[in-house]
């Protein structure tokens, strides 16, 4: 049945976390029964708001690697968009969700700050992961064979981003790396608009930044956390640094490989160090990228950014990351 598919998928690792940081199945049941109401009128939006050719943009890139930072500028400072912490609860019915709590224009005052991935405040960006997880099948690694996305419905996931654009009327940035990075090319091919920006950091500091996340999420390095490749279970029993490494790589790897036979027009590669240095010329580039208005010159002027590659592990720790991000 979907609906056990659904909580096996979004209750994996629930157990593994932290008390404060566990869901309530109550209440996580009562949300999925109310989207299930509410998806056939979703539907007919929709309809309604189909044929836009405004671009949906995909944020990608490794976990930590300044990806949901950038997604915050982007929402904060140029006119699109994007999915926020309330509408987040419409995983079923994106474009109800929309009617009732969408924002756009920028300017919403939005705090630079998260929990691994997760934003506060009910108009911050979110990484709607819920929407992959009930019209996918990530149950057991985020980077299916082309046999394995066969399988999936995804129709109704092009028909749910494109009316969402069409309701927008702007270009609609997405970002959910754990179900988009490894499924580019087929994105691509089914969503004919799509663009992806490729955010890239220092790779010592992106892994020393998911073992921190393991510790602080579950109490435990030895658990995977986010982005799980293909060959995740074959490196159970190597060290935290070395499976990070490995997750850290794969993911670029998977990316780049992408990227070669995406247009030019439609793939944008930026540094998590230079947004850091120079937040309004990354921003004004990414805006020309995607088609879309500078919300307000002077506040976009005014942005200074503090990059967080700091030191924090031991030096034999460090080391051995460096070590195995060369092999």
């Amino acid at each position: 049945m979907k609906v056990r598919r659904f909580f096996r998928a979004v209750y994996w690792d629930n157990e593994l976390r932290r008390a404060d940081i566990q869901r309530g199945l109550r209440n996580d049941l009562a949300l999925y029964l109310k989207n299930r109401a509410l998806e056939p009128i979703d539907t007919l939006f929709r309809r309604r708001h189909s044929g836009s050719r405004m671009p949906i943009v995909f944020i990608v890139g490794a976990p930590r690697s300044g990806t949901t930072v950038l997604y915050q500028l982007i929402a904060e400072h140029l006119d699109v968009g994007f999915i926020n912490n309330r509408m987040a609860r419409y995983f079923a019915a994106p474009i109800v969700g929309a009617m009732l709590h969408g924002r756009t224009g920028g300017g919403h005052e939005l705090a630079l700050s998260s929990e691994y991935g997760r934003t506060g405040g009910d108009h911050s960006p979110h990484e709607f992961s819920w929407f992959w997880h009930y019209y996918g099948d990530f149950r057991l690694n985020d980077d299916l064979s082309d046999e394995e996305l066969s399988r999936i419905d995804w129709q109704p996931v092009k028909r749910s981003l494109e009316g969402l654009t069409g309701y927008f009327k702007r270009p609609l940035v997405l970002k959910n790396i754990n179900f988009v990075s490894y499924q580019i090319a087929w994105l691509k091919r089914l969503l004919p608009t799509a663009k992806f920006i490729w955010i890239q950091r220092d790779d010592r500091y992106t892994v020393q930044s998911i073992l921190r996340v393991r510790e602080d999420e579950y109490g435990d390095q030895r658990i995977w956390w986010s982005v799980r490749p293909r060959d995740a279970r074959e490196w159970r029993d190597r060290s935290p640094v070395e499976q990070v490494a490995h997750q850290v790589i794969d993911v670029g790897r998977a990316i780049e490989k992408a990227f070669e036979v995406i247009p030019p027009e439609d793939r944008l590669k930026l540094n998590y160090e230079e947004l850091m240095q120079k937040p309004p010329e990354t921003l004004e580039q990414v805006a020309r990228f995607i088609g879309a208005d500078v919300a307000n010159r002077e506040r976009l002027a005014a942005i200074a950014l503090q990059p967080r590659n700091h030191k924090t592990l031991d030096d034999e720790t460090w080391t051995h990351i460096q070590t195995a991000l060369a092999q």
